[in-house]
């Protein structure tokens, strides 16, 4: 069993001769299994602890698990081939909890098992999933006293009656059979706190906006780890209701460790994006911000990752961090991370009316003005030519100008060569 956590470092003779010199070794003090165990950390491929199969980085684990629910065998067909049966079981241990698959013979012997009893496991993990495909199981001798609490579901009795916080784009997602299919998440609040939700018909919400107070029937209320999340059917009934629904929020300078509902602040630094490569090969990106909270009397580091590294803040922005989950950083501060179910917003300000004169130029932030004793960053669809002087019109908030009209003047050869000189 433990040689499949080393196959890809020596053959199984090797692992054999191996094992019976570690039990040599010991004088014959350790049985076999015990050497085996002991191979198998020899060479780095130790147990991992449940909390940590998320974000293993090997194709392979084992790990020790108390059994917290077992899913019985159903049978499955399979075109060209015989019937396949599948079962899951659900195990923990003190850091977490893992959903893991049987298929076929290891399915059938899910009936053996027995609740409360403790396995030790070599399964395939998935990929930022606390899911895992079985691979060989025995029952151990190992005691587990407290595990996690398992994942709990149930279908909601009463309608869910929330405000739509945020709304994310549409999801294109392959199937295992091949057919499409359309995801949209969703992230919704009310006075208890925030949560993540999701559906797989996202034309059930056509009609409702952020801001959109709902109540919905037809939705599955799912737990994990006190982390709940909503997921509607494609049977579901939404309606647009009307007043206000009030919104858990804290101060930048309140933010504790786990999940945040919508913590407010205004930026006072923001970093450079950062890009890295992700576990999958890709290339991803990261900025860092720290918000202040009201009165100066703390604040907030913030990590924003993928396209929200991307959004443009200035010092002085009110920002609102909605639906993240702050953990300790390398340097022992706690850090609001904005990634998959979370998201920043920047509540609408009054504005001023702006008229301007002054070099249009291409900054980091994007296009801007200069007129020489100040800098403001453009927002417009227009594509007017860098270099060129411009009179600007729109609506100014924090250093930003909503454009509503750019003219730009005749060229003016002395002119532009004067405010280039001052540039260099």
């Amino acid at each position: 069993m433990h040689y499949a956590l080393v196959s890809d470092l020596l053959t199984q003779e090797a692992f054999e001769e191996r094992v019976e010199q570690k039990a040599a070794s010991l004088g014959g003090l350790v049985d076999e299994v015990t050497a085996a165990m002991m191979v198998v950390d020899d060479l780095g491929r130790s147990h991992v602890k449940i909390g940590s199969i998320p974000s293993a980085q090997t194709q392979v684990v084992s790990f020790f698990g108390k059994i917290l629910e077992i899913r019985p065998p159903r049978e499955f067909t399979r075109e060209g081939e015989p019937p396949g049966l599948v079962a899951s079981l659900v195990l923990g241990d003190p850091t977490g909890t893992v959903v893991m698959t049987l298929w076929d013979e290891r399915a059938e012997a899910a009936g053996e098992l027995e609740v409360g009893s403790v396995i030790e496991v070599i399964a395939r993990p998935r990929s930022g999933k606390k899911e895992a495909t079985c691979l060989a199981l025995r029952e151990s001798s190992v005691t587990i006293v407290e595990t996690k609490k398992p994942p709990k579901s149930e279908v909601m009795a009463a309608p869910l009656t929330a405000r739509i916080l945020v709304i994310f784009g549409v999801r294109e997602i392959t199937r295992r059979d091949g057919t499409a299919a359309f995801l949209q998440e969703f992230i919704i609040g009310d006075a208890s706190g925030t949560a993540r939700m999701v559906t797989w018909t996202p034309e059930l919400f056509a009609d409702a906006d952020e801001g959109s107070c709902v109540s919905i029937t037809g939705v599955e209320r799912k737990e994990d780890d006190g982390i709940v999340e909503y997921v509607v059917s494609d049977s579901a009934e939404i309606k647009i209701i009307p007043g206000e629904i009030e919104v858990l929020s804290k101060d930048a300078s309140e933010v504790t460790e786990g999940q945040n509902p919508v913590v407010t602040g205004v930026v006072t630094a923001v970093f450079e994006v950062k890009t890295f490569i992700t576990r999958r090969g890709t290339e991803s990106r990261v900025r860092n911000i720290r918000i202040s909270g009201s009165e100066n009397k703390g604040g907030a580091n913030i990590a924003l990752w993928g396209d929200a590294a991307d959004m443009l803040f200035l010092p002085g922005d009110s920002v609102q961090v909605i639906n993240a989950e702050a953990k300790l950083n390398r340097y022992g501060e706690l850090e609001l991370s904005v990634g998959r179910g979370s998201a920043v917003r920047m509540p609408a300000v009054p504005g001023e009316a702006f008229f301007g004169t002054g070099m249009l130029i291409l900054r980091p932030e994007g296009l801007s003005l200069d007129d020489g004793t100040g800098v403001w960053i453009l927002q417009t669809d227009e594509t007017p030519l860098v270099g060129t002087t411009a009179d600007v019109e729109g609506i100014c908030r924090n250093g930003r100008v909503e454009v509503t009209g750019i003219r730009p003047h005749p060229a003016d050869p002395p002119l532009l060569k004067k405010r280039l000189g001052s540039l260099l």
